[in-house]
């Protein structure tokens, strides 16, 4: 067994058979040339039916206004970027649609466009720039982006000082925080399932420049969830930017937005909790990325989390290789939800068979993926 899963123990993590610990990391991902190596994320895209009521919960939840019309709704924190969340009108669809990456130079857009032979044009909404526009192999938009001009950052309160068991620095003074939304500073991170995880992983790692951080891999050990950051070299990046799961159909599961420290996390919680928004998990702290999250519904159910204090890692970081299961989720706070396991429905099942017949996995792999999931995440519970 590598040495890195000796920094993967948790409740639950003796589950694993000896031999799953030892094929974890056997087959390792390879390594694809990328075209660029993306800055940042830039945004992301939904779909709302209501953007009214969608307005209302993204205030609460901590965004600001940066731009409205009739047809979109574009949200910025208390960062640089002009905005970086869009909920564009649609009298039928709710849902995730596709992101956004800043490149680091018009040179690297435009080697962008001559590689994937797809046109350059000007980007709607604050802040202007340009893109290229991508579909991944699930079809989501991935736009390579740059040009956008930035915005000044919004005034936020001063982190409070700590006291700990062997140091006192906090004197004559107490920590206070505020009834209001918690103060969200930018997109942290998406999650994503994907109908086939090694084509999904190669196209990301080559069109984005990301580096996997943690893989986890199935009994037999095929990898098939990876937690990836984005290539800064020896600036440090967050754990992970995207996060790519297989699953038997393509889909959104949640993004997460940074806020200042577990005390805004906190207050986001008390103030959603008191303007009647759903909750669905939290607050605790997860174990890949060390983040403390809490997660909410919007009003037409999609995951939002706010987090702080998460990882970040360089470019020489080596990946690392763990079992698959749901107790990796977390470190303490209140046990996963029913929601955010598998479920059986009509609507999986038809979704399963079709992946099969169609080659984007084989049954053996969707075998094990049930395996792993229906694993006890926390033994006790």
């Amino acid at each position: 067994m590598s040495d890195l899963y000796s920094d993967f123990n948790y409740p639950g993590s003796e589950l694993h058979s000896q031999r799953a610990r030892e094929k974890a990391g056997r087959t390792s991902l390879s390594k694809a040339e990328p075209i660029v190596k993306a800055s940042d994320i830039a945004y992301i895209l939904f779909n709302k039916t209501d953007l009214r009521l969608q307005k209302a919960f993204l205030v609460d939840f901590g965004f600001q206004i940066a731009q409205e019309t009739p047809d979109a709704l574009y949200m910025r924190g208390t960062g640089a970027l002009p905005y970086f969340y869009v909920a564009h009108k649609n009298a039928k669809l709710n849902g995730f649609f596709g992101a956004g990456y800043s490149v680091n130079s018009e040179a690297e857009l435009h080697r962008v466009s001559e590689i994937c032979a797809q046109p350059i044009s000007a980007i709607d909404g604050p802040g202007g720039g340009q893109r290229v526009r991508l579909h991944d192999p699930d079809g989501f938009i991935v736009d390579l982006v740059w040009g956008r001009e930035l915005v000044d950052e919004l005034p936020q309160r001063q982190l409070p000082a700590v006291n700990t068991p062997s140091e006192k620095v906090r004197v004559n003074t107490g920590i206070r925080t505020k009834t209001a939304p918690s103060p969200v500073h930018r997109l942290g991170h998406y999650v994503l399932s994907v109908s086939n995880f090694e084509e999904s992983i190669q196209w990301y790692m080559r069109h984005l420049g990301i580096i996997p951080t943690d893989v986890q891999c199935l009994e037999d050990g095929t990898p098939a969830l990876a937690f990836n950051r984005l290539d800064k070299g020896a600036t440090p990046a967050d754990h992970h930017t995207v996060v790519l799961v297989q699953n038997a159909a393509a889909g959104y599961m949640h993004s997460a937005y940074e806020t200042l420290d577990i005390d805004s996390v906190g207050q986001g919680q008390q103030y959603l909790k008191l303007n009647g928004w759903n909750h669905f998990w939290g607050i605790g702290r997860h174990i890949l990325g060390s983040q403390v999250f809490d997660y909410w519904l919007d009003p037409s159910g999609d995951e939002l989390e706010h987090y702080a204090d998460g990882d970040v890692f360089d470019a020489e970081f080596e990946t690392r290789y763990h079992p698959l299961d749901m107790g990796s989720l977390w470190a303490w706070g209140d046990d996963v939800p029913p929601a955010m396991r598998p479920r059986f429905s009509l609507k999986r099942m038809i979704a399963a068979v079709r992946a099969v017949k169609t080659g984007r996995i084989e049954r053996k792999t969707l075998g094990m993926l049930k395996k792993a999931m229906e694993l006890p995440a926390r033994p006790w519970f």
